[in-house]
């Protein structure tokens, strides 16, 4: 039960587990319930609490209701507790490949806007058979300078996809899962640390597409002198490191995982608009 289902029982007179209510309360009120409540012990844990400060009682009763979109949200005083009810993703549709020298067109003009509700999807384009997705801005907007290379291994029957920016996490919201059904394949471009090991195992649930993580090769993820130039960014936090190693054995990338924990840092996208390193595509198994 919820903090507001627990009022309500309060509220229609039902016994109730009063270590687990007293959990839920807001901290500031969490030694001062006495004066908010009367409280009789029926069983065990079980107690049944009668309301003395009922301007109180009403107004978390009201804070806890539970809430249908943003608007409500903000009338409860914080819109982030309700996501958007609309997403939109930016989408370079068509995206040509030279299959000879492996070579990317730049598509002539702006981003495609891709809408996304509850109930329907809002395209002006004819989706190819495979979806790129790119979790940073500069690396969408400059995708032509270092896609030839992480595709290389994955574009040998396609000649064209469409490109996606994955606007960092908010790529992964359930309500994309129709544009994402769309396609036959997508390959996710992410940074190699746990936010973006957690942003594609969550798309492999989202889809029944096949989704892939494109990596750095065998060879590169076990060489020193690849792990010095290109991991370089310093997990926030001891943990944050162990749980991308346990996530990418998990999601079966050992090679990935001993990067890793061989370099004790993660890797930024943003190495490839410098440094085109080869990749080839990782599947999870």
């Amino acid at each position: 039960m919820n903090l507001h289902q627990y009022l309500n029982a309060i509220k229609d007179k039902k016994p109730i587990n009063l270590t687990r209510f007293l959990s839920l309360l807001p901290a500031q009120h969490q030694n001062n319930w006495r004066s908010i409540f009367g409280h009789e012990r029926i069983s065990a844990n079980k107690y049944l609490l009668t309301v003395i400060d009922d301007a109180i009682f009403q107004q978390q009763l009201a804070l806890t209701k539970p809430i249908d979109t943003k608007a409500a949200a903000s009338k409860q005083g914080d819109s982030h507790r309700k996501k958007c009810s609309v997403s939109y993703l930016l989408v370079y549709p068509s995206v040509n490949v030279d299959t000879h020298d492996n070579k990317i067109d730049k598509y002539k003009g702006r981003p495609q806007l891709v809408l996304c509700d509850d109930s329907s999807l809002s395209i002006n384009f004819q989706c190819q058979r495979t979806l790129v997705i790119i979790e940073n801005q500069e690396n969408f907007f400059r995708y032509q300078e270092f896609l030839p290379h992480l595709l290389s291994m994955t574009t040998k029957s396609e000649t064209c996809f469409d490109v996606a920016f994955g606007q960092g996490n908010n790529v992964t919201n359930s309500l994309n899962k129709k544009f994402f059904d769309q396609y036959q394949q997508i390959l996710c471009c992410f940074d190699y640390d746990l936010g973006g090991l957690t942003m594609y195992s969550s798309l492999t649930t989202l889809t029944n597409t096949q989704v892939s993580f494109i990596q750095p090769t065998k060879e590169q993820l076990t060489g020193d002198d690849f792990l010095k130039q290109h991991f370089r960014k310093a997990p926030d936090k001891a943990e944050t490191w162990r749980k991308a190693i346990t996530l990418a054995e998990q999601l079966n990338f050992p090679d990935l995982a001993q990067a890793f924990s061989t370099s004790k840092k993660f890797m930024e996208q943003e190495v490839y608009l410098s440094d085109k390193a080869f990749c080839l595509p990782q599947e999870k198994r």
